[in-house]
Parts: structure tokens; C-alpha cells; sequence
């Protein structure tokens, strides 16, 4: 089967050349998403993850690399690629004074329904997200659990093939997330819609997603099914802090008595469930204001892969003289 999405060799860099703010986000990443695939692009804040949504959807312009949709370059054909693609932010937004109802309605106009087909669809829609009785609220009344399915069906109306999640359920209490998976399970993964989701999050990973992409600092570490990546590919995790002496006293009264060992800034996790523990452990370090730098499988997998690549370019120059 044909990829449905490609990405090949793709770089961005912000800032200029001589800038002081020069920042690397994605280095020279390649992969493909068949149509029906759900995939999870996993990894810290900062890895990467929202700049390859903005690149699938043409919002970007990579400083190296190509993005295809559906065959479609995704510089060169942007209108044509919105109009395939759903897309749920990680940061909501509405227009502030106007009803969820007239919102819905006009988002399916601009994706080119017709108008009495764009009104079906904002009924169908909100009845499906439980919102039906409240189509005449301002999304500044409602709840968070309400604002992210009016989001959801914001991403769906038109029926686009394609729907981009970016830390979709982040905000929201247990009871609420239950609700958005099983909506999205229910007219997405019924209807074989192709999924890429973004999140720190392991357990909405495995609950939304069947293939995951560990992203660390712009670079692809792992990439594959999700079950095998879980159990068989991450049993040893590095965390590394951006702080360079942080108090020993203060992390252990963070994480409490979990199996890890922290050296300098460095805190190893090594167990037969190394991402999830890890996972867990970045999210008490960030809720208590803890910066982290990195979050990847050991480095030292990525140190032998170097001293492979410079053996490899060293007899190369020795062969050429």
C-alpha cells in the first residue's frame, strides 16, 4: 500500500544563520503513514512533535526536506491539502461571542460544504458530541471537557481523511479523556481515518494509538508498533535536566521511591515498563517546575551508532587517499 503521507529528509531551523536564537528543531527525519495507520509522535515538550503537524499541513516551510500528502507537495498544494486534513490544537481557541452551533456551521462552510450540508453536519456533529442542548452557548461558558468535543468536532466536520492531534486531551479530569476516546474510537477508528497524535503522555499513546515514534531533540530515536516499542524497545530511559547541580533532596522529594538512579543531572530508569515509569516521573518533575532537557531511550545506543558512523566516514578517507 502506498503511503498516504511522506516525510523525507525534513529539517527546520528558526533563526537565522548568524542568530544568537538559532534553534534546531527537526534534524533530517524521514517516515511514512499508510491510510488507516494511527500513530503517535511521542516525546517531551521542545522534541519536535508540533513542528511536524505544522509541516504535514503546509504552515511551516522546512529549511531542508519534503512533506507529500496524498502525493501532494505540501508547499505547493496547501489548499488542497487543508481540505483533506482535520486538525485539533493543543491550544483551543473560538470566536469569543458566537454560538458553538453558528461556529460549527461556518467552519463546515470554509471546508466547501454546501450550506444545507453544512447544517446537517453541525447537527450530526454535535449530537454525536453530547452538545446538542447547548448549541446557543458561547464556547467561553462551557466546561473544558465541553470545549475539547466541540474542538473534536470542529476537526471533523467536512469528513476530512486525515486527523492531526496535538495533546488533544492534556487538560482535562479522567472522566472527561473516557469521553474523547470513545467518540474518537467511535466515528474515527470505525471509519478507517488515518491518525497522528502528539502527546507526553504514554497512556493516551496506547489507548488512541497502535504505532509509536519516540522523538528526542528533532530526531527520530524509535519507531514501531507500540506494544513491541513499549515491552521490548525502552527498558532503559534517560532524563536528563536542563538544571546542572539540581538538589538531590528536592528530586528524590518529587519522585519519592521509584526505581531510578540519579547522577548530576542525569536520572536513569531501568525496568521492564522504563517508558511509562519515565513518562510518569517527567510529568511530577514538570508539574513541580523541575526543567527538563531530554527524555529518550539511553544514549549510549545512540553513542555506539556514532562510533559506527565515524569508523565507517575514517575508512572511507583512508580508502579515497
Amino acid at each position: 500500500m502506498d503511503a498516504l503521507i511522506q516525510i523525507k529528509q525534513l529539517s527546520k531551523i528558526y533563526g537565522t544563520y548568524f542568530s544568537r536564537a538559532r534553534v534546531t528543531s527537526l534534524r533530517n527525519i524521514s517516515f511514512d503513514v499508510k491510510e488507516g495507520e494511527r500513530v503517535c509522535l511521542f516525546g517531551p515538550n521542545g522534541a519536535g512533535k508540533s513542528t511536524i503537524m505544522k509541516a504535514i499541513m503546509g504552515l511551516i516551510k522546512p529549511t531542508k526536506g519534503k512533506v507529500f500528502v496524498k502525493g501532494y507537495d505540501a508547499q505547493q498544494s496547501k489548499l488542497t491539502i487543508k481540505k483533506l486534513i482535520g486538525y485539533l490544537p493543543s491550544e483551543l481557541d473560538f470566536y469569543a461571542n458566537v454560538n458553538i452551533k453558528e461556529s460549527l456551521y461556518h467552519f463546515g462552510l470554509l471546508r466547501g460544504l454546501k450550506r444545507a450540508k453544512a447544517l446537517e453536519e453541525t447537527n450530526r456533529l454535535l449530537e454525536m458530541m453530547g452538545l446538542s442542548k447547548w448549541w446557543d452557548l458561547s464556547p467561553q461558558l462551557m466546561s473544558s471537557g465541553m470545549k475539547q468535543r466541540f474542538s473534536l468536532a470542529l476537526a471533523l466536520i467536512g469528513n476530512p481523511e486525515i486527523i492531526l492531534f496535538d495533546e488533544p486531551i492534556s487538560f482535562i479530569d479522567v472522566q472527561g479523556k473516557m469521553k474523547i476516546y470513545q467518540l474518537v474510537h467511535d466515528y474515527v477508528v470505525n471509519q478507517n481515518k488515518t491518525i497522528i497524535m502528539c502527546t507526553h503522555n504514554i497512556q493516551d499513546a496506547l489507548i488512541m494509538s497502535d504505532r509509536l515514534i519516540v522523538i528526542d531533540r528533532g530526531e527520530i530515536l524509535i519507531d514501531g508498533p507500540i506494544t513491541e516499542v513499549i515491552t521490548e524497545r525502552c527498558k532503559s530511559m534517560e532524563i536528563i535536566l536542563t538544571e546542572e547541580a539540581p538538589n538531590p533532596e528536592e528530586i528524590k522529594r518529587i519522585l519519592g521511591d521509584e526505581n531510578y538512579q540519579l547522577s548530576g543531572r542525569k536520572i536513569m530508569v531501568q525496568t521492564e515498563d522504563a517508558l511509562q515509569l519515565s513518562t510518569s516521573l517527567v510529568n511530577r518533575l514538570q508539574e513541580n517546575r523541575i526543567p527538563v532537557f531530554s527524555f529518550r531511550p539511553f544514549v549510549e545506543q545512540r553513542r555506539e551508532k556514532k562510533k559506527t558512523n565515524l569508523k565507517q566516514r575514517g575508512k572511507a578517507n583512508h580508502d579515497s587517499n
